[in-house]
């Protein structure tokens, strides 16, 4: 489905020769009423912004409620992050970095399965296959339910016959099903979730800095397994934002 978008640039006209900008954040939750113009004067305030485009219904015209702001600075990126709750035009909004930084070395660089998160309650493992096979053959999908109420968790799990198709598919890393914007990440085995959080929360604790509770338990349950993912597997987690441990 193509997707038209409105934009304001203050000085560059696009990033198109910067796929991989780490100063590019996602922006979702957008009401349809927010411009590109309102994104660009919330978010200077973070620092300068070099473009802002807010992504159209090519035949309605309106907005899909979602869009990207890209800043000079990519240090402006983690200030946007630092702040807990984010505002435009009354309605809450939800930003994101575009593209992951990888600070930490790649244990595992291949694998066929992606975690996807962030499915809207419609949405089937038959939708999961339909759309990923575009870009190479699905060998399985299967999305996490929840054993109470038996409806779906909002994330599943996709594997392809072609370790090369998950890297083209994680490059890219938000992609839109059933009309939302959904995040894709490799899935790695336990161990090597494992090995990597327990080097984050050293190198925390060696800064005098450690990650919230959520984070902390994230890491000891790795080696217990987490309810509700397949055996063996988990998606790799957002960078932690650290908090004092002074009382």
């Amino acid at each position: 489905m193509k997707t038209e978008m409105e934009s304001t640039h203050s000085v560059c006209s696009s990033d198109e020769g910067l796929p991989d900008n780490p100063g590019k954040m996602f922006i979702g939750g957008l009401s349809w009423q927010s411009t590109a113009g309102d994104l660009q004067s919330y978010f200077t305030q973070f620092g300068e912004v070099a473009e802002c485009m807010i992504m159209k219904d090519p035949v309605t015209k309106r907005s899909r409620g979602f869009g990207f702001v890209t800043f000079k600075d990519p240090a402006s990126v983690d200030k946007v992050l630092q702040k807990e709750k984010h505002v435009i035009h009354d309605k809450v909004i939800d930003p994101k970095v575009a593209f992951p930084r990888q600070k930490q070395p790649k244990m595992v660089t291949r694998t066929k399965k992606i975690f996807v998160g962030g499915l809207s309650a419609n949405t089937t493992a038959e939708d999961l296959k339909e759309y990923f096979k575009k870009y190479g053959a699905v060998e399985d999908a299967m999305l996490m339910f929840d054993k109470t109420t038996q409806r779906h968790r909002g994330f599943g799990f996709v594997t392809f016959e072609d370790e090369t198709i998950v890297d083209k598919v994680c490059e890219i890393h938000f992609h839109e099903i059933n009309n939302k914007m959904v995040e894709c990440k490799k899935a790695q085995p336990k161990e090597v979730m494992y090995a990597q959080q327990m080097a984050r929360n050293r190198n925390l604790l060696a800064r005098g800095t450690y990650s919230d509770l959520l984070t902390a338990a994230y890491a000891y349950s790795l080696g217990r397994g987490i309810a509700g993912y397949p055996a063996g597997y988990y998606p790799i987690p957002d960078r932690p934002r650290p908090c004092s441990l002074a009382q």
